[in-house]
């Protein structure tokens, strides 16, 4: 039998124990029905007793009554010469209308038609005497007397008996009752405790049959779930947990795959950089008290470079001869990792104080090194290696689980920096340094989201014709609580995180759109922008085309400047890409002449419309005529050559007049004014020949 129940299906288990539950509940029922059927009769038997034994009892206070009435009359009757006295009868005829309607109802019982019987003789023969005719009264009181003391005795004695057997039967009945009631109460219990223990059954069955099974499928499969693949068992059955069961096998074969793939290393086998991150959290959450523990990042050095002279495979299994060498020497004392590329992490295991972590740390240290040094034979060839080390310990001032992770790799680059092989440690510099590298790039990054890049302009002013030309866009970055950050806190670290695309975007947008509204006005200023060899990488063109499109400003008016370095290196595609701008009409300009080694070789390879000479060569123009000549010479060329020249950095009147007597008309610089905001500018550039002739007046020259 239990066989065959174990071949149920889940829902048929289910089924029949519902079925067999409702069987018992069914029973149940028709046996309450039953004895409350019987206890319904005896009510009703019990019922009819006490109404005869009550209407009885009426016959007898009704008799009583009567007799009582009829000796009264008689007494009155003897003391007035045994003459019945007048007004007597109605009186006795009362009681005896009242006696023969209890007699009436009582005569429905067939066990009390004597009673009856004997009531309504006497009755009739009372009322006989009393409406005797003609009326005499001493007959009267003569034939009452006699009844008076023979017709009562016989009623009385039936009515006695007749009292006592209603007593009997109502108390048959009110004991059938009871004994009905006790029954009645002593089966339920015998029914409701033979129902419970089928219940309690039938719910072992339930919960052995599904509810066990289930809760231990759910609890493999929260197991499985959560990566903890020890100990999993399932139940092997034939129904719908059972398949249940098998998928749930299927799911941890898959995610024991998958599991090993997302925390482990396919290439050396170690657990990688998310499991580290993992085993940090668990570490740092468990570590009381005083413990301690660190992290040691190896950066293996040439191995990008072995790889890409001999193959990647190559490179994998220098990799893979390193991992062995180190790993059997570790230990207890550390773990080792595959931390990303060619950088290998270590963690140094629990130390009761951080003296003790810091001294298996140099020992730790010394042995990777020395492991690492060592050349290896791969494939025939002896390979020489290094590597670098960054190494940080755990604070109690960390929050963060990944903090130090954050610290070691600061500290590894730290050593990378330095290149003279040692090993560094995390320092509050150094940490505090890859913080705000962190920190500033986020912060720019919700700049960039909230528009708070704007351009700011520095006038290039025509000195022949008094008038601004046109202005060098800077770039300054207005926070949200109205501080402007200069740009040299945060172009370089926006270069290294890839924001400057960003940057220039927003940048490049919000000037070409000031400077189309000024034309528009009536103004004719050029627009001029710094191009670094990073922004000729961030989809340069594309921001400049989608600007000149939105402002509607011409390509002419925009002016690139250039220096130098943009050209080394990316000679070629920047060369082409410059040209391709400046077929569209934009207009090139070669920034900080005359610093570089090449400047004048520029000036033939490309088609250069503008040059800006150094202000180092403008601040020499006071030391000597042969700083004047250089000038002067470089001035003459470029006119030869038909291109513009600016001289930028121009801060004193005496600069301004040997220039321009060199014939350099256009210039900028702290001399006229520094770089202003947008909504400054046109103020600046309507006003211009005031202020020229204002600082040409004999008084002394403050820098606007």
């Amino acid at each position: 039998m239990i066989t065959n129940l174990d071949r149920l299906t889940l829902r048929g288990k289910l089924l029949l124990m519902v079925m067999l539950m409702n069987g018992l509940l069914l029973l149940a029922a028709l046996f309450l029905a039953a004895r409350l059927f019987l206890v319904a009769h005896n009510y009703e038997s019990f019922r009819d007793y006490t109404l005869r034994f009550a209407n009885v009892s009426s016959v007898t206070e009704d008799l009583s009554r009567l007799q009582q009435d009829l000796n009264r009359d008689l007494r009155i009757a003897a003391a007035g010469n045994a003459r019945w006295p007048d007004g007597a009868s109605a009186a006795i005829e009362a009681d005896l209308r009242s006696l023969r309607v209890r007699l009436q109802l009582i005569g429905q019982d067939a066990d009390s038609s004597a009673l009856v019987a004997a009531g309504n003789a006497l009755s009739d023969q009372l009322m006989s005497e009393l409406t005797r005719t003609p009326d005499d009264p001493a007959a009267r009181f003569a034939a009452l007397a006699t009844l008076a003391d023979t017709g009562f005795a016989p009623l009385w004695k039936l009515l006695l008996q007749d009292t006592r057997n209603g007593i009997t039967s109502a108390d048959s009945a009110q004991a059938a009752i009871t004994h009905g009631d006790i029954t009645t109460f002593q089966y339920g219990l015998v029914g409701i405790g033979l129902a419970l223990l089928a219940g309690l059954a039938l719910s072992y069955g339930i919960f052995d049959s599904v509810v066990r099974p289930l809760g231990s499928t759910h609890k493999a499969l929260l197991q499985v779930l959560s990566g903890n693949f020890r100990g999993v068992t399932l139940p092997q059955r034939d129904d719908e947990i059972g398949a249940i069961g098998r998928v749930i096998e299927d799911i941890k074969a898959r995610s024991e795959h998958v599991h090993h793939l997302a925390y482990f290393d396919t290439l050396t086998g170690l657990p990688n950089r998310l499991r580290l991150a993992r085993v940090i959290a668990d570490t740092q959450r468990n570590l009381g008290g005083r413990r301690s523990f660190g992290l040691i990042l190896i950066g293996i050095e040439r191995l990008g470079a072995i790889s890409s002279g001999f193959g990647s495979r190559f490179g994998d299994e220098v990799l893979r001869e390193i991992v062995r060498r180190i790993t059997p020497r570790l230990g207890r004392d550390g773990t080792l990792y595959r931390y990303g590329g060619a950088a290998l992490a270590c963690t140094i295991r629990e130390c009761g104080n951080d003296q003790e972590a810091r001294e298996l740390a140099d020992d730790l240290c010394g042995m990777l090194l020395d492991e690492i040094r060592q050349p290896l034979e791969v494939d025939g060839l002896s390979i020489p290696m290094n590597a670098n080390i960054g190494i940080a310990f755990w604070l109690q001032q960390h929050d963060r689980p990944d903090d130090i992770q954050t610290e070691a790799e600061a500290a590894l680059f730290e050593a990378r920096r330095r290149g003279d092989g040692l090993p560094v440690v995390a320092e509050v510099r150094i940490s505090e340094q890859s913080r705000h590298r962190l920190q500033v790039a986020s912060d720019i990054r919700k700049g960039i989201a909230a528009q708070e890049f704007e351009p700011f302009f520095q006038p290039v002013i025509d000195i022949e014709q008094g008038m601004t030309v046109g202005a060098e866009t800077l770039v300054r970055w207005r926070r949200a609580d109205g501080s402007i950050v200069m740009p040299a806190e945060f172009i370089a670290i926006a270069e290294e995180s890839e924001l400057i695309r960003g940057i220039t975007d927003q940048m490049t947008h919000k000037a070409c759109m000031h400077f189309a509204q000024w034309n528009r006005e009536g103004r004719h200023l050029r627009l001029a922008f710094n191009v670094s060899a990073r922004l000729l990488q961030a989809g340069f063109q594309d921001i400049v085309l989608s600007a000149l499109e939105r402002s509607g400003l011409p390509p002419d008016m925009l002016e690139m400047e250039i220096t130098e370095t943009v050209l080394i290196g990316n000679h070629d595609d920047a060369g082409k890409l410059l040209t391709r701008l400046q077929e569209i009409g934009l207009r090139l300009s070669l920034d900080d002449f005359g610093t570089g080694y090449s400047s004048l070789s520029y000036l033939s390879r490309f088609k250069i419309d503008k040059i800006k000479l150094d202000s180092d060569f403008i601040k020499s123009l006071s030391a000597g005529d042969k700083q004047r000549q250089i000038v002067a010479s470089v001035i003459g060329l470029a006119q030869r050559l038909n291109i513009d020249v600016v001289a930028e950095g121009v801060e004193t009147l005496e600069q301004l007049e040997i220039l321009r007597g060199m014939g350099c008309k256009l210039m900028q610089g702290w001399l006229f004014a520094a770089a202003l905001p947008a909504q400054e500018f046109p103020h600046w550039v309507d006003n211009t020949r005031v202020m020229l002739e204002q600082m040409r007046r004999p008084k002394a020259v403050s820098r606007l």
